[in-house]
């Protein structure tokens, strides 16, 4: 029976880089950093009331700080007044539940890739209680939970900056558990964190070795990589902190002279489990090397959300577009681990609420840009859809870009919230090694999703080959749809066109054989009337007069469409254009002529297609020939 081997992610400053997600902590950027992680609604109710900035209790505490701030001398656990005491220039935010737990949720969805199983909470043992209440818990049970993870070691419930992935029998698809750990690491850099990592027999151990381990860059060392059966000797060198007890303990121990979790394994264990506390039963197996907690498993959400929520409005495109580039690649991370892609992204900027409102008030023009939510208030609403699902972060990046500087904000934005919907099976592209250089298959979808957003999606699409007799229209222009949706509905269009092909080339052998009909190089948008001709007429296009030297027919159409309104009865034909400008006025070479509807030029040859209208005799230029 195989060993269980569990992956500790621990984020330790995942509270700081959530903050700095959201754009510069300070005006000068470079201001120390604490957090405070807060309940939701009051952050929420805070933003939606107007502030430019939340307002910091003084007695608030401090939960996490950066290492510039630690440099300084502040530490979690002190009051804002008294860091504030020690740092004038202190930046303090705050981080809600729910950014800490989607955070963690991003980071086991892309762990995914590489492991059966990945938790962001422990299962229960033996009817104890040993993982944290997430998302789901109400206001009370938070307050509660975070007074209880106070009184104990930092190693217990809180801080809430794990994940765990359950990696047993599948190191080996990588290359092994060092291999893994490298690919992981890359994995969760991608989405903007710090990460420690390491490998043991149980979530627990795995978490005390990465906490309290060697330093990040130090993986070569044994603690991190505690080998099957062996964990009682990798977690030997690590501090007393890294067990389950309550911190009066700790320093009990301490003072003792019990440094590290070796001395108190040597102690006999019946005065050792007198000592220490309700967590005696943990402790010993924990000291044994046996960790049997299970992980309570992560459902990975079908729809991909991004939300960030500022400290201070924005006012401009640029420090929006900073926030969706790291959203996007946020998304993209996500969309890699799950072999998807995305075909399209809804956008809601929240804005400030009294600020819209009186900037915008009752002003029709201004109505689809104010639209009302009960959570998030007047927001400006947008999506981008992609003609081909994508899932590389600049390619979904590209499209909101040429979308959002065409929009003006009509308020201070307070927030983003970014939606991935429409989400598909990524393709994948076998590699090619008979070419010199690789095309990459995303070029083009990625150029057609920013060209959807810059001109409209209704006006990007493929030509389609139609089953229509009339020239103007056996083409049509059709979205750009998923490939085997395209392959299903030109299926019948593209055997036409083989069909048609093959006895063109089959009859082009034969004496006599008919020939099939000329097709025109180029057609105008809207035909332009030329009244009646024949050889010798005189025809006015863009202002210039041209006579016809030569006619010759080419084909007849009678009652095409005939249950429509107006079925089309018509003669088609080539007609030789020659110069026939007023005198004393230099008539334009035929390469110059232009249409004055689309200003398509005629070509070399100067031949144009024309046709009569058998009902009313009148003649209509519609292209041009080569």
């Amino acid at each position: 029976m195989a060993v269980r081997r569990i992956v500790a992610i621990v984020l330790p400053q995942l509270a700081c880089e959530l903050v700095k997600q959201r754009g510069p902590v300070s005006p000068s950027g470079k201001a120390p950093l604490a957090v405070i992680i807060g309940d939701d609604e009051e952050r929420r109710a805070a933003l939606a009331a107007g502030a430019e900035r939340e307002p910091q209790a003084p007695a608030a505490v401090i939960d996490v700080v950066d290492d510039e701030a630690r440099r300084y001398g502040v530490r979690p656990g002190q009051k804002v007044v008294e860091a504030a005491a020690l740092v004038a220039h202190l930046a303090i935010h705050r981080v809600t539940f729910a950014e800490i737990d989607a955070a963690l949720g991003r980071v086991a969805e892309v762990a995914l890739g590489l492991g059966a199983t990945a938790a962001i909470q422990l299962g229960e043992q033996g009817g104890s209680r040993a993982g944290a209440p997430r998302s789901g818990a109400s206001r009370a049970s938070r307050a509660g939970d975070r007074a209880a993870s106070e009184a104990r070691s930092p190693w217990g419930d809180g801080p809430y900056d794990t994940v765990w992935l359950d990696i047993t029998g599948a190191s080996h698809l990588v290359g092994g558990e060092e291999a893994l750990l490298d690919e992981l690491g890359e994995r969760v850099a991608a989405l903007g964190h710090r990460a420690r990592l390491a490998i043991a027999d149980g979530p627990r151990l795995a978490q005390a070795l990465a906490r309290f381990g060697a330093p990040d860059g130090g993986r070569g060392a044994d603690a991190l990589i505690a080998p099957p059966g062996k964990c009682a000797q990798a977690l030997g060198p690590l501090p007393v902190q890294a067990l389950p007890v309550e911190r009066e303990v700790a320093s009990f121990l301490v003072r003792l002279g019990v440094l590290r979790v070796e001395d108190l394994a040597r102690l006999p264990r019946a005065q050792v489990a007198a000592r220490l506390g309700p967590r005696t039963t943990e402790v010993m197996d924990l000291l044994a090397g046996r960790d049997p907690v299970p992980l309570l498993p992560f459902e990975v959400p079908r729809l991909i959300e991004e939300e960030v929520l500022f400290d201070e409005p924005v006012e401009n495109a640029e420090s929006l577009l900073f926030v969706l580039r790291g959203m996007t690649s946020r998304i993209a991370s996500r969309l890699s681990a799950r072999g998807e892609a995305c075909g399209r992204l809804n956008v809601a900027i929240a804005y400030d609420r009294s600020i819209a409102r009186l900037r915008l008030g009752d002003r029709e023009d201004d109505a689809a840009l104010l639209l009302e939510d009960e959570e998030r208030g007047p927001s400006l609403r947008f999506h981008v859809d992609m003609p081909v699902p994508l899932s590389d972060a600049g390619d979904l990046l590209r499209p909101i870009k040429t979308k959002l500087e065409r929009i003006e904000l009509a308020a201070p934005a307070v927030g983003v919230h970014l939606i991935a919907s429409r989400i598909a099976r990524a393709r994948q592209v076998q590699l090619d090694l008979s070419r010199d250089r690789s095309v990459d298959p995303d070029s083009l979808p990625a150029l057609l999703a920013e060209l959807s957003a810059e001109i409209g999606a209704e006006r990007v699409g493929v030509l389609e080959i139609a089953d229509a007799h009339r020239p103007e229209a056996r083409s049509r222009l059709v979205p750009v749809a998923d490939e085997a949706a395209t392959a299903r509905s030109s299926a019948a269009a593209r055997a036409r066109a083989a069909a048609e092909r093959a006895a063109a080339e089959q009859g082009a052998g034969v004496e006599g054989a008919e020939q099939p009909a000329p097709e025109p190089a180029r057609l105008l948008a809207q035909p332009i009337p030329l009244g009646r001709v024949g050889r010798g007429a005189i025809v006015a296009v863009d202002r210039h007069l041209y006579a016809i030297e030569r006619l010759s027919f080419v084909m007849r159409i009678d009652a095409v469409e005939w249950w429509t309104p107006t079925p089309a009865s018509r003669d088609y034909a080539r007609a030789w254009l020659v110069s026939g400008a007023p005198s004393g006025r230099a008539a334009p070479r035929l390469g110059e002529l232009r249409s004055s509807r689309d200003g398509a030029s005629a070509s070399s040859c100067g031949e144009a297609w024309i046709y009569v209208d058998r009902a009313t005799g009148e003649a209509f230029l519609q292209g041009w020939c080569e």
